[in-house]
């Protein structure tokens, strides 16, 4: 009898897990906007779009920019998409393209430049902002969508290139703080302690998708606290030091994988919103990364939600080809 009631008691509290929303992160927005950052990489734009929202008629493609964002040449790009019925806006930009793109990003991870008044952000990720801004400046100063929702995402890069617009867009007073949303996958760190605290009471709404081991998320690293240590040796960041390194906005992580269709009834995914906070070692940073098992990280990292991101964005989002090959 008490055995009966001890499983009962924990099918409860695992019903309670799998159901409890601690945070407005939506799985169904999220699986949306990825296909939109797959589109970022290929040029079949309007052809991703096809495939995103069921009521395709009532989203266009409202521009779509390219700009020099280094010295070598490498292009940056983002677009734009908004719906008149739905009254969204949303800006999508690109991630890294090619080997020497994510060379200089990791030269430059170590350097940071004064970011408005926000804080220190990562030299190369404000260089490629720059060059991206003047198109996003050009909605936010129309005064069609005054009154529409904007949502700022992107894969990899293109999540510190959203999350910089995003707050941007706020601090200058060209949007309210909760009328933002920002989704980002494969997210690096983008600026120090100061910027993500700014940030987060600028644009509260802010989610960072982290698919099982991807290791972008955990670049550049923070500075580790020696006060707790997990069973695989992982420290967390120090969230006392505040000339560091440190994420902005909720951790979404999906520590066991994605699927490629929603399973109905299911949460796949923690909502990190432990200690420390936007760094919470009970998710993602309480993991060990290995030089041997690289290769498995960088799979996670191009892989979200079932398909493999940049190529499957060139095919035009063919659902029928997720790995783009």
């Amino acid at each position: 009898m008490f055995s009966n009631l001890i499983i009962i008691i924990i099918s409860l509290l695992n019903y309670s897990f799998q159901f409890n929303h601690l945070t407005k992160y939506s799985e169904d927005e999220a699986r949306k906007l990825i296909y939109l950052c797959a589109a970022s990489y290929g040029n079949q734009h309007v052809s991703c779009l096809n495939q995103t929202f069921k009521d395709v008629s009532k989203y266009q493609l409202y521009s779509s920019n390219k700009a020099v964002c280094d010295e070598l040449g490498t292009i940056c790009e983002n677009y734009a998409v908004a719906s008149d019925t739905h009254k969204r806006v949303y800006f999508v930009f690109r991630g890294s393209r090619g080997k020497v793109q994510v060379f200089l990003e990791g030269i430059d991870q170590w350097k940071s430049k004064p970011f408005l008044d926000i804080g220190q952000v990562n030299s190369y990720f404000k260089r490629a902002h720059t060059v991206l801004w003047p198109p996003v400046l050009e909605i936010l100063n129309n005064s069609k969508f005054k009154n529409y929702k904007f949502y700022f995402t992107g894969h990899s890069l293109g999540g510190a290139l959203a999350s910089l617009a995003a707050v941007k867009s706020v601090r200058l007073g060209f949007l309210d703080g909760e009328n933002v949303k920002l989704v980002t996958f494969g997210q690096p760190r983008v600026g120090n302690y100061d910027y993500a605290r700014n940030f987060d009471n600028l644009v509260p709404n802010s989610f960072r998708v982290v698919h099982r081991r991807d290791i972008v998320p955990h670049l550049p690293s923070c500075l580790k606290s020696n006060s707790t240590i997990n069973g695989e040796f992982a420290k967390p960041c120090n969230s006392s030091i505040y000339d560091q390194r440190y994420h902005h906005g909720t951790e979404i992580w999906y520590p066991n994988g994605m699927s490629r269709e929603p399973i109905q009834d299911y949460k796949q995914y923690v909502e990190c919103i432990g200690q420390p906070l936007n760094e919470d070692f009970n998710c993602s940073d309480a993991l060990r990364f290995f030089y041997s098992k690289s290769s498995e990280y960088i799979w996670d990292h191009r892989h979200y939600f079932g398909i493999r991101v940049p190529e499957f964005g060139k095919t035009g989002c063919d659902r029928n080809n997720p790995e783009g090959n």
